[in-house]
């Protein structure tokens, strides 16, 4: 029966968790070849193929999605283990703030992410409007804060965010008729940019439903309420791209404003830079 390697198992589970090698060997302080290393060297250890990889994409084998569980609780009982025997290490806190509209579906991989390349962090998130969240970051209640920017202050770029029109049916916007918009309640960047491209382009617009979060927003364009200015990846099932009849949306970017020591903040933008699904090029 062969022996499994801590190092290569938490090397699996981190690439399946942020889907990429690149960003892996980013949160484990380690180049994509040496990830790529100790992947092998499991699946050899193994005797089986636990990742299907090519150049434009990654994804779990059969074999792969079965040991991930195992993995998981391998690598808790291992590092719950060491952090007993090392004293009873207290866990350390992050206080992190996340805009709306830039966590979207990468707040659950960055957590994961987070959990297994910093297992005694236990993150503290605050998810809301960008303004509200940079407030907290200038007051000092938040360690780093993760916002989209449009203009404003720089930051750590952790990738490029464009806006497009998403609803229920193509035909929502009528023609001469004011296009039916889903926002923010509130001051928001995603909804400024909305409102001043239609003004731009001549085209009259109502408020059709206004939400306290982006979960909000989604039901509304399920609801064929109206239509919405969303990040790519907020594109809820069942709606549709819009582009006919509308104006172009702006291309923003996600940025990591941050106190944290080095490497941490390396591994935290790491976990969110990551691209979404195993669909992604590694």
């Amino acid at each position: 029966m062969p022996t499994l390697e801590i190092d290569q198992l938490r090397a699996f589970l981190v690439v399946a968790d942020l889907h990429s090698f690149t960003a892996a060997g980013a949160c484990l302080g380690a180049t994509q070849s040496a990830v790529s290393l100790r992947l092998a060297k499991l699946e050899e250890r193994l005797g089986r193929r636990l990742l299907a990889r090519t150049p434009r994409a990654v994804s779990l084998t059969p074999d792969g999605s079965r040991l991930l569980p195992h993995a998981r609780a391998i690598l808790a009982a291992h590092d719950r283990a060491v952090a007993e025997i090392e004293g009873g290490a207290t866990r350390g806190s992050l206080r992190l703030a996340v805009s709306d509209h830039a966590a979207g579906g990468r707040l659950a991989s960055a957590l994961a992410a987070l959990r297994v390349a910093l297992p005694l962090l236990a993150p503290e998130v605050t998810v809301g409007l960008s303004g509200a969240m940079l407030a907290l970051y200038d007051r000092g209640e938040a360690e780093a804060v993760i916002l989209r920017r449009d203009g404003g202050r720089e930051g750590t770029r952790l990738f490029e965010d464009p806006l497009i029109w998403a609803g229920a049916h193509a035909d929502l916007a009528a023609p001469g008729e004011p296009v039916p918009l889903v926002a923010l309640t509130g001051p928001c960047g995603v909804k400024a940019a909305a409102t001043g491209a239609l003004d731009a382009a001549g085209l009259p617009w109502r408020y059709a439903f206004l939400g306290g979060s982006v979960s909000a927003l989604q039901a509304a364009l399920q609801a064929g309420l109206g239509v919405a200015a969303l990040g790519e990846r907020h594109l809820p099932a069942g709606c549709l791209r819009l582009s006919e009849g509308l104006p172009p949306l702006p291309t923003g970017e996600v940025v990591l404003h941050s106190r944290l020591d080095g490497p941490t903040q390396r591994i935290l933008a790491a976990a969110f830079a990551a691209p979404e699904g195993l669909r992604k090029a590694a």
